[in-house]
């Protein structure tokens, strides 16, 4: 029932709204001269402004000042023509400093981004005292990239690519990287916006830097991986298990089976190559070990005072402790120093000592 009323309402509504503005629509303006406001209309004072009428007044544009021709507007309604009106806005600043002197509303601009000091207007300035034109979420603020979003909500305040918290992230004790400068940027050689520092894929190849360090490609080239780097041809993959058409892929897949020349040459680098290299290391140590053994033998044997020894003893003890001689080897000296000792008389010496104590 409501909606019957509601439709022949709008249909009644329909039918009386044009004869409510046929009176309006058959009007007439008094033929004359005026160019701006209204064309071919009356213009007393022939400024181009019509004067008002019964249909048209100044709040539609007529002239204010229908008589003279040197005035047509009264913005602020004081009475005073705008052209000598020295507040035409009426806001009680004079319009040679009122940057908007249209606008009641607004007058000052402390910082000059073309934001209003004022509030509660829609050119109001919530940094009143920072130069800025950031327009989403906060107006006249400091925007350094120009995206109009100011930079305490950007989450690129420099627009440079790298994420604010990531070049802080970057920064080091040596490299301290501004988010608030473009021109102070870490590098990031995929352009992934993660900077090369904190990225294990610089290439952004798929295979981890570490994985592409190990077996010597390049981790800044995405076209050198470890399935390609003998002689450009693709020399392995990775078996996902099964035999259909994803059982194979080229692709690093470290939860696979990776059957590879690449991987192959690790496993022989590693378990045969680097044992064998360290051999000749393994009988250096040795010799060098027992040459400082059979150094400091040769200048027990030679000693011929008790300070020697004792100078002899010390050196010992600072071999063993240093691991410069092996454990047995400090035993055999230590044994030859007391045999040394014996000769000079010392173990005579001590032994009565011993039985007075």
């Amino acid at each position: 029932m409501k909606q019957r009323v509601l439709l022949i309402g709008l249909v009644v509504f329909c039918l009386i709204q044009p004869l409510a503005y046929a009176e309006d629509a058959s009007y007439e303006c008094t033929a004359g001269d005026s160019t701006e406001d209204r064309v071919g209309c009356l213009d007393t004072d022939g400024d181009g402004w019509s004067d008002p009428d019964d249909h048209w007044n100044e709040s539609m544009g007529a002239d204010a000042f229908p008589n003279n021709a040197s005035e047509n507007r009264d913005l602020d309604g004081d009475g005073l023509g705008d052209v000598i009106d020295p507040d035409m806005d009426g806001d009680g600043s004079n319009d040679d400093v009122d940057v908007w002197p249209e606008d009641a509303g607004i007058w000052s601009d402390s910082d000059g981004d073309g934001y209003a000091d004022q509030g509660l207007h829609a050119l109001s300035d919530n940094c009143p005292f920072i130069y800025g034109k950031s327009k989403i979420r906060l107006k006249g603020c400091s925007d350094i990239d120009g995206d109009f979003m100011p930079d305490e909500y950007d989450d690129d305040a420099d627009g440079d690519g790298i994420r604010n918290e990531m070049e802080r992230a970057a920064s080091s004790g040596t490299i301290l990287y501004d988010p608030y400068n473009a021109e102070s940027t870490p590098l990031d050689s995929d352009k992934d916006t993660l900077p090369d520092v904190l990225d294990d894929d610089n290439d952004n190849d798929g295979w981890p830097d570490d994985v592409e360090l190990d077996r010597g490609s390049d981790i800044y080239d995405a076209k050198s991986t470890p399935f390609n780097m003998y002689m450009g041809m693709n020399t392995g993959f990775f078996y996902r298990g099964g035999i259909n058409s994803e059982s194979f892929t080229s692709d690093y897949d470290p939860e696979s089976f990776e059957i590879s020349l690449s991987a192959l040459s690790e496993i022989v680098f590693e378990e045969l190559v680097i044992p064998l290299l360290l051999v000749p290391i393994y009988f250096a140590i040795f010799f060098a070990r027992r040459g400082e053994f059979k150094n400091c033998l040769k200048k027990i044997e030679e000693s011929s005072t008790v300070s020697e020894l004792a100078e002899l003893e010390k050196v010992i003890n600072e071999m063993v402790k240093e691991r410069k001689v092996k454990v047995y080897h400090g035993l055999v000296l230590r044994n030859a120093l007391e045999e040394k000792e014996s000769e000079f008389g010392l173990e005579s010496e001590r032994e009565p000592k011993n039985e007075e104590e």
